[in-house]
């Protein structure tokens, strides 16, 4: 029987696409974001192997609120698609009960995974988290080459993806990441992009778990800031919108 590996399931999500949504998240990621907000998906210690027919029967609840707001189910993690079959099989569930699906990944997976599921997916989203590539190991734990190519990838396979970029002070929001983060997402003749500021409100998790928040020191950027990248980028061609 094909289960999932799955650590909650969140409903009635505004911050997770479109609408109002069920947000389910799995087990496993192949980074260490030092800003990961779910710490739960490292060791799966709190997962529950789940079919899809036991996660659609949870999707199904809000169903009023998907028709009224254009919601629908999104699949996030960890890295929903290092499970890929189980992911491919609740999509295609989703899909045929006509709910919108979105899928949030990292992008550092592989070829076959995408492959396997981005029909069924009507939109991705994907963080852009630094340019730099050594930088970028740094922060997560692995250089950006996988990142990219799945950006790449994507578009030319003609999925409907938005690109975000986490706005974590000290740690993404240098002139030289955002100038580089807008002249790639313009190379993929995309011009949007959405900031997600970076907020603390996950520490307690990493407290509970005995895990060190790498960055549980940072202060969330304010309006002004987020404007001041907002702009930096819109100097570069994009529309930058902030989320939340």
């Amino acid at each position: 029987m094909l289960t999932g590996r799955v650590f909650d399931i969140q409903r009635c999500s505004v911050h997770d696409g479109p609408g109002l949504r069920t947000t389910v998240f799995l087990v496993g990621c192949p980074l260490r974001c030092a800003w990961c907000h779910n710490p739960e998906a490292f060791s799966g210690d709190t997962a529950r192997a789940l079919t899809p027919d036991d996660v659609m029967a949870e999707v199904r609840k809000d169903r009023a609120f998907y028709d009224a707001s254009g919601g629908g189910l999104t699949v996030s993690g960890g890295e929903p698609l290092l499970q890929p079959a189980f992911v491919r099989a609740l999509l295609a569930l989703a899909k045929a009960e006509g709910f919108h699906t979105c899928v949030q990944t990292s992008g550092a997976v592989s070829d076959a995974a995408l492959r396997d599921v981005w029909p069924l997916v009507d939109l991705f989203q994907l963080d852009l988290k630094h340019q730099d590539s050594a930088r970028h190991a740094a922060l997560t734990g692995q250089g950006n080459g996988d990142v990219l190519a799945t950006a790449r990838r994507l578009v030319e396979w003609g999925a409907r993806v938005e690109f975000r970029l986490p706005v974590v002070p000290g740690f993404t929001d240098d002139a030289e990441n955002l100038d580089a983060t807008a002249h790639f997402v313009a190379s993929l003749g995309v011009r949007a992009l959405t900031l997600v500021p970076y907020q603390r409100t996950y520490l307690g998790k990493y407290a509970a778990l005995g895990l060190r928040a790498r960055c549980a020191d940072v202060t969330p950027p304010g309006r002004e800031a987020l404007q001041h990248v907002a702009a930096r980028l819109q100097q570069a061609g994009l529309a930058a919108s902030i989320a939340g």
